[in-house]
């Protein structure tokens, strides 16, 4: 049985896809837009492997730190879609058109942010804030994109990136035992 969101959740989700469908798409910013929401995680990974390499760090432990993260928050996620099974807004949103593909799975959390997240929350307690202020912006701006795209609600977005910091948090203190 579904999760029922309050329908003032519903307004203010639907508010904010309209306006940004409305007020911020345009032609010059899609194709950027679509490739962050595509491959905005796996540059983050890479970004972060040239960092650690760049500064001679450990990359094996962080790296794998990161992978656990990725899995505990998609596990986690997977749950939770198939608990909340929330439709996508572009499904229940009047006018609302996603700008790729329609995914046919459902919307609550969004997987993009969960494991853009997961990984991020791990870069951000474990290296330097030069380089995981970078990581946690690259995840921001994956999850943007999926409300660009129309295919996350922004509660969606907010809860994939609480999942992703849950996820982040228990691997620390697993790393940490």
């Amino acid at each position: 049985m579904p999760v029922a969101i309050p329908d003032a959740v519903l307004q203010i989700d639907g508010g904010i896809l309209l306006f940004i469908q409305d007020n911020l798409r345009s032609p010059a910013l899609t194709p950027i837009f679509k490739g962050i929401s595509d491959y905005g995680t796996i540059v983050m990974c890479v970004y972060l492997a040239i960092m650690l390499l760049w500064d001679k760090r450990k990359l094996f432990p962080i790296a794998s730190a990161c992978v656990v993260s990725g899995l505990i928050g998609t596990y986690i996620k997977i749950w939770l879609k198939k608990t909340v099974m929330r439709p996508r807004p572009f499904l229940e949103i009047s006018g609302l058109e996603p700008l790729f593909k329609r995914p046919k799975d459902f919307s609550f959390p969004s997987g993009h942010t969960v494991l853009a997240f997961s990984i991020a929350f791990i870069a951000y307690r474990i290296l330097p804030k030069k380089y995981s202020i970078p990581a946690i912006c690259i995840a921001a701006l994956v999850a943007f994109a999926r409300l660009y795209m129309g295919v996350h609600y922004p509660t969606d977005i907010l809860g994939g990136i609480c999942v992703g910091y849950i996820a982040g948090f228990i691997t620390e203190f697993l790393y940490k035992r």
